[in-house]
């Protein structure tokens, strides 16, 4: 498929995507600023991907992709010649569409997605507003697209990816804890990653009540998952859990609109 897809910033988020497509559509031609160094020199040894300034990424990219802080974007997003026609999806948190949308003019239409760095390797959720046809085009096919209704939607999407860094830290603990018993942390960690993974792997996907039925059939009267989950529970970890979420939606939320 030949395209035209440019990125505006290099980082943790963009890199991986731009691996992805240079694996997955060989002739796509990829536009990247060198915003990041680090990582900007890495993947112009990539074939079919080139290292420019801002404003030659826009001009010869008929997607572009805005991987900046929010704050970023409101500096140098105003300094760029934007073109009607162009598709401009942005993966930044700590901005509103409208606000987006007068930054890109003439452009229009913008549209915010979440993606992750496992999107290099498929299997990344892509929650999209207001319209997911250019993600599908180029990550539909090794990851799932999801049309979410409303921009308001999207801000408890991205307060959800955190819960990854809070389960990386979960898992630390408990191979941390079984690595005092068996000698061996590389054991302990190999052990509780492959749990994990293939227990999650082995549910279905469908959104049909799936980790409720996986927390039935683990909880046995008298069980192991049943003592540690009621021992949580009455710490009142779960509600901090949602206090915790509660206050990133609200950050999210409060994205001052133009």
């Amino acid at each position: 498929m030949s395209l035209t897809v440019g990125f505006l910033g290099t980082g943790r988020i963009a890199a991986p995507m731009v691996r992805s497509l240079n694996r997955r559509l060989p002739d796509c031609a990829i536009r990247i600023s060198v915003r990041n160094r680090k990582f900007s020199g890495r993947l112009s040894a990539l074939p079919g991907v080139t290292v420019m300034d801002n404003q030659d990424v826009v001009d010869r990219s008929e997607i572009v992709f805005l991987c900046l802080l929010a704050d970023v974007a409101r500096s140098e997003l105003p300094g760029l010649d934007f073109r009607e026609g162009q598709k401009i999806i942005s993966v930044m948190a700590d901005i509103s569409l409208a606000e987006i949308g007068n930054l890109v003019l003439p452009a229009t239409d913008p549209v915010v997605t979440v993606p992750l760095p496992f999107i290099e390797t498929g299997g990344c959720p892509l929650p999209v507003f207001p319209d997911g046809e250019v993600l599908h085009t180029l990550f539909g096919n090794e990851n799932e697209v999801i049309l979410v209704n409303t921009e308001d939607a999207m801000g408890p999407h991205f307060a959800a990816t955190a819960i990854l860094s809070h389960t990386m830290k979960q898992l630390d603990v408990v191979a941390d804890w079984l690595s005092g018993f068996t000698g061996s942390r590389q054991n302990a960690e190999r052990y509780v990653a492959s749990l994990l993974t293939g227990y999650l792997g082995s549910l279905e996907k469908d959104g049909n009540g799936r980790f409720r039925e996986a927390m039935e059939d683990l909880s046995t009267e008298g069980g192991l998952n049943n003592q540690l989950r009621a021992h949580i529970g009455q710490s009142g970890f779960y509600e901090t859990l949602r206090q915790g979420l509660d206050g990133l939606e609200g950050r999210l939320r409060e994205r001052a609109p133009v």
